[in-house]
C-alpha cells in the first residue's frame, strides 16, 4: 500500500475518531441536562407542594405563587410567608420528595429571623447505611423572612449515577478509540518495519549481483584459458562446474528475491492477453529444462482464444513457477499437464504434475510467504519460499483465485481461476 494511502487513512481515521468522540460527548451532555432539569422540575413541585401545605396547616388561605428559587445547582429556597414547624417540615419534605419520586440525600435549614440566619436543620438519607456529611452553612435569602432551604449534597454524582446506558455507551466508544489508536500505532509500526525490511533485501540482492557476475565471468574466464581448454585437468573441471552450478543458483535466488520485491512495490500493467498463445510460447521455453529432466509438458487448450486483462511478465513468471516446481519435485520422469476451460466469466487453469506430492498438514501452507515444504530424503532443492507466495499474490492481483490439490506421492494439481475479458 502507497505511503499516501497509509497516510489518507489514517487522517480518515482520526477525523472519524474526532467526530464520533465531539458527537457522543454532545449527546452526554444533552442527555445530563435533560435529567437536570427533569430534576430541577421535580424537586420545585415537591417543594411548592411542601410550602403550601405548611401554610393549609396554620390555617393560612395565601395561594403561594412561585415560592421555590434555586439559588445554585444542588441549593433550593422556598418562601412560606408565615411561620414553619421544623419537626412538620421534615414529615412533608419526606412525603412530596417520596411523591415526586426524588430519591436523593438532602439537607435542609429554616430562615430564624430574630439571629438573621439559617439555622441547620437535619440530613435526611435515602440509605441508612448513609454516613452524613460535614454540616454545610445554607445560604441566606436576601429580603425574606419565611423561608427554608434545601440542599442536595450528592445531586450530581447520583444524576450521573441514573445515565447507565449514556456512560456504557462512552465507555464502549472509548474502548473502540484506544483500539483503533493503538490499531494505527501498530500500522505505523509495521509499515516502517515492511519499508526498512525492502530496503534490506533490495540492497542486498544489488549487492550480491556484482560479486556474483564477478564469479560467473572469472569461472568462465578459467575455463577458457589456453592450458585448461587445450589440455582439461579433472579435478580443476569439477572445481569450475561447482562454481558454475553453485553461482548460477545463487544468482537464481537472487533474482527470485527481486522479483518478489518487485512485484509488491510495483503496479501491474494490464494488457489484453490470450491465455493460450500465454502457455504456449512458455512451453517452448521450457524445452531445455524439460529435455534435461527427460520429462513432457502437454497443452490442453480450447480452440477459440481465451482472453484475459493481466500482466504478461507477471502471468508468465506465474506458469514457469509452477512448471518448475513440477520439475524440481520429481524423483522420476516428470509429466506436466496444463489444462484450460472457460466456464462463465472466468478461465480454470490447472497445472498437474506426477511429483512427489505434498503431505496434508503442510498443504494448506503452501502459499504462505518463506514456507517450505519438508521434502523427506529429497534435500538437493534449494530456495526461500517465496515462488508460490508469488503465484497467489499475481493470481489475487488480477482478481483471481488459486487452491491446491496433492497426496503423497500421488503428485500436485494448482487451480487457478481467473477472470476473462469482456469484450
Amino acid at each position: 500500500m502507497a505511503r499516501q494511502s497509509i497516510r489518507l487513512i489514517l487522517i480518515l481515521a482520526s477525523i472519524s475518531l474526532i467526530g464520533v468522540g465531539f458527537v457522543q460527548w454532545f449527546w452526554l451532555d444533552k442527555a445530563f441536562d435533560m435529567k437536570e432539569r427533569h430534576f430541577n422540575q421535580s424537586v420545585s413541585i415537591a417543594l411548592s407542594k411542601t410550602a403550601q401545605r405548611m401554610l393549609d396547616y396554620n390555617h393560612n388561605k395565601t395561594k403561594l405563587l412561585n415560592p421555590v428559587k434555586q439559588l445554585a445547582e444542588d441549593y433550593f429556597v422556598v418562601r412560606v410567608d408565615d411561620i414553619i414547624d421544623a419537626n412538620l417540615l421534615e414529615i412533608f419534605l419526606k412525603e412530596e420528595f417520596q411523591k415526586a419520586q426524588v430519591h436523593q440525600d438532602y439537607e435542609y435549614g429554616i430562615y430564624d429571623c430574630a439571629t438573621d440566619r439559617m439555622v441547620y436543620g437535619n440530613f435526611v438519607s435515602q440509605s441508612p447505611e448513609a454516613a452524613p456529611p460535614g454540616r454545610s452553612d445554607l445560604l441566606k435569602w436576601e429580603n425574606q423572612n419565611y423561608y427554608f432551604g434545601v440542599r442536595f449534597p450528592s445531586r450530581d454524582s447520583t444524576l450521573v449515577g441514573q445515565m447507565g446506558i449514556w456512560l456504557f455507551s462512552s465507555g464502549v466508544l472509548a474502548f473502540v478509540a484506544i483500539f483503533m489508536i493503538i490499531a494505527m500505532i501498530m500500522i505505523l509500526k509495521q509499515k516502517r518495519l515492511s519499508e526498512i525490511q525492502k530496503d534490506f533485501i533490495n540492497n542486498m540482492t544489488h549487492e550480491f549481483k556484482t560479486p556474483l557476475s564477478s564469479i560467473l565471468a572469472s569461472e568462465e574466464t578459467l575455463r577458457n584459458m589456453p592450458g585448461i581448454r587445450e589440455q582439461p585437468d579433472e579435478r580443476v573441471m569439477r572445481y569450475l562446474g561447482i562454481i558454475r552450478t553453485e553461482g548460477k543458483r545463487l544468482q537464481n535466488q537472487v533474482e527470485a528475491v527481486l522479483k518478489m520485491t518487485n512485484f509488491e512495490t510495483t503496479r501491474l500493467k494490464k494488457e489484453l492477453l490470450d491465455l493460450s498463445e500465454l502457455l504456449r510460447k512458455l512451453a517452448e521455453s521450457q524445452e531445455p529444462a524439460l529435455q534435461s529432466a527427460q520429462g513432457k509438458l502437454e497443452l490442453q487448450l480450447p480452440a477459440e482464444p481465451v482472453r484475459v486483462w493481466g500482466d504478461g511478465l507477471h502471468l508468465s513468471n506465474v506458469f514457469s513457477n509452477l512448471v518448475d516446481n513440477a520439475l524440481k519435485y520429481n524423483e522420476g520422469s516428470p509429466e506436466i499437464r496444463i489444462a484450460v476451460q472457460i466456464s462463465g466469466q472466468k478461465a480454470i487453469v490447472s497445472v498437474k504434475d506426477n511429483g512427489l506430492g505434498i503431505a496434508k498438514d503442510s498443504l494448506p501452507h503452501i502459499f504462505d510467504k518463506f514456507y517450505r515444504v519438508p521434502t523427506g530424503n529429497v534435500h538437493n532443492v534449494k530456495g526461500f519460499g517465496l515462488g508460490l507466495y508469488y503465484v497467489k499474490s499475481v493470481v489475487m492481483a488480477h482478481g483471481g483465485t488459486i487452491k491446491a490439490l496433492s497426496e503423497p506421492g500421488q503428485g500436485t494439481e494448482i487451480i487457478l481461476n481467473l477472470p476473462l475479458k469482456k469484450i
